[in-house]
């Protein structure tokens, strides 16, 4: 009986502790998120960084740390973390534009078309992803005009 009380008591305690840390998470993120608004890049890695102590397969926290990492011009470690988010996103449309974009930033259009595809065809109606495709076909459209011209010219 005893035994009985113990093992539900504990198990109310990981509960409460469970619940502690998910808000603490939030917190965290909410924070990190005012902190980037804000441009303080720092104080908002260091926010995203302690959640990451927490849970590391949270999306949210993932991207905002591959967002810091793109920021600081680091699109291969971007890129890692977005695709880490992906694993464990409800909103694959999200990171898949952000790794078109972490792409884009790079002049790999043709990479960063095919990932905005990706979101789009997981949610047909994100904005975002239809941006940032008709903007890299369009700068690949006019390096193709340039490359012409040159030829033209040229001959």
């Amino acid at each position: 009986m005893i035994e009985d009380d113990i093992k539900k008591l504990n198990e109310l305690a990981e509960s409460f502790r469970r619940m502690n840390n998910k808000f603490i998470l939030l917190r965290l993120v909410q924070k990190a998120q005012s902190e980037y608004d804000k441009y303080d890049y720092d104080s908002a890695k260091k926010s995203l960084l302690e959640a990451y102590k927490i849970d590391k397969t949270n999306p949210s926290v993932l991207r905002g740390l591959g967002c810091i990492k793109q920021f600081n011009g680091n699109f291969k470690s971007a890129i890692i973390f977005f695709k880490k988010a992906l694993e464990y996103s409800k909103k694959k449309e999200v990171e898949y534009t952000l790794i078109g974009m972490a792409y884009y930033l790079q002049d790999h259009l043709d990479e960063a078309v095919k990932y905005f595809n990706l979101a789009i065809n997981e949610n047909d109606t994100y904005e975002r992803a239809y941006e940032g495709r008709n903007q890299a076909m369009l700068e690949n459209q006019l390096r193709l005009a340039d490359i012409q011209d040159s030829l033209k010219k040229h001959f």
